[in-house]
């Protein structure tokens, strides 16, 4: 309520500040997208498995689903801003590390064991701060919109790890030319470009300080919901960020290179596909929770069908098409509807929560999908297209019982 008093009264000011939400999402969802289309390769590279790989990730999202909820309820007791900046400046130094460490694997320095356990120390590490910028942003989101602008605002942040995906892969191919290492050069760079824009644009705004801050518990009545359809939504594009990789090269058989250029483009199909839809959505759909999460599920069902029975390049690349219009929506949909759960006094815990979800998923997902996809390729993508079935269920379910529930007119 204090937010959006104050910044009706600063008027145009508003469409600035939802800019400048834009581009900091943006920024530090880049240092991230440009990462995966080599990771896979890398990992082949350093002599590790597909299994390496998913530890890798999932040991170092531990840190992730721990730190979300603290660095939301610090954003309501802190403010926004500082938060953001403590949480890029050590994305900073952990990315270095990261990179650090693989180019001593690529160089023979460090092999084995140290190898592996020295990856995983440093994406543990860069899982303590990245739940610091999307959360914070999301609960600065919500303190500028009101409830019926809320879709929008959340599409708007969506938009930008649309953006994100779209240009996160073509650069990680352009830089790939140099090298495999080359797009973790530019990932190590990119939230000190971040840290510049948030510094410099978005305003100082005071905390929601409070003695004690009312608390969100994640099985709250609609936020456990909500929660469950991040849930879902993130195991679906994680999966296809771990493994689609190693399935494009064991299908249709490319080299490394091809690999990593094929899942490059595929990447950036779902990008494309996902800051369309969200344009769509904030321009002129402007549907509700429910409704973005129902037509999003579908289609990611869809373009998992899509993968499954097709060997051809063409089909593979339009189920990436379909499934970033499918996350697109979803993602805006649970994040809008645990916005809308709760008082503008909590939206830093929920969004805390939300993050926290999302490392759960990145806790579980690679290392359960890659261990799968060594048992037969189809797994994976099949387990996708279950639990988001169950999830549109629940949405159904839920509906129905709104429904009934509801006084007769």
């Amino acid at each position: 309520m204090f937010f959006n008093k104050k910044f009706r009264k600063w008027g145009g000011k508003m469409e600035r500040i939802k800019f400048s939400i834009f581009i900091s999402v943006f920024v530090s969802f880049l240092g991230l997208t440009v990462i995966m289309p080599v990771l896979s390769p890398l990992i082949r590279e350093l002599n590790l498995s597909e299994s390496h790989a998913g530890w890798i990730v999932s040991i170092g999202s531990i840190a992730m689903a721990a730190a979300g909820p603290l660095w939301g309820v610090w954003s309501d007791k802190r403010g926004r801003k500082p938060i953001m900046l403590i949480g890029l400046l050590g994305l900073f130094v952990s990315y270095a590390l990261f990179t650090g460490i693989v180019y001593l694997g690529l160089r023979h320095l460090l092999s084995g064991g140290l190898l592996l356990g020295g990856l995983i120390a440093a994406r543990f590490l860069i899982g303590i701060f990245i739940p610091s910028v999307p959360p914070t942003a999301q609960a600065y989101m919500a303190d500028v919109t009101q409830n019926q602008d809320r879709s929008s605002g959340m599409s708007l942040i969506s938009a930008a790890n649309g953006l994100g995906l779209v240009l996160g892969p073509a650069l990680a191919g352009a830089f790939a030319l140099a090298g495999l290492i080359w797009p973790l050069y530019l990932g190590t760079f990119l939230p000190l470009v971040a840290f510049t824009i948030v510094l410099v644009i978005i305003p100082k705004a005071k905390p929601l300080t409070r003695d004690k801050p009312p608390k969100v518990h994640p099985f709250q009545k609609n936020v456990r919901l909500y929660l469950f359809i991040g849930l879902t939504t993130m195991i679906g594009i994680i999966t296809i960020q771990s493994i689609s990789g190693f399935y494009l090269q064991d299908k249709l058989m490319l080299s490394t290179n091809e690999m990593a250029r094929s899942l490059a483009i595929g990447l950036t199909c779902s990008g494309i596909a996902m800051l369309f839809i969200q344009i769509v959505q904030m321009k002129w759909l402007k549907w509700e929770p429910n409704t973005m999460i129902m037509s999003g599920g579908f289609l990611v069902i869809l373009s998992m069908l899509c993968l499954l029975i097709s060997n051809s390049l063409f089909i593979y690349y339009l189920a990436f098409f379909l499934f970033g219009i499918g996350v697109g929506l979803m993602m805006p949909g649970f994040m809008t509807g645990a916005s809308l759960a709760v008082s503008n006094e909590q939206q830093g815990a929920v969004a805390g929560l939300v993050a926290a979800v999302q490392g759960i998923a990145a806790i579980i997902t690679p290392v359960l999908t890659t261990s799968l996809y060594e048992l037969n390729q189809s797994i994976p993508y099949t387990l996708v297209i279950v639990v988001v079935f169950i999830a549109l269920c629940s949405v159904a379910a839920q509906k129905y019982v709104s429904r009934e529930k509801a006084p007769l007119s």
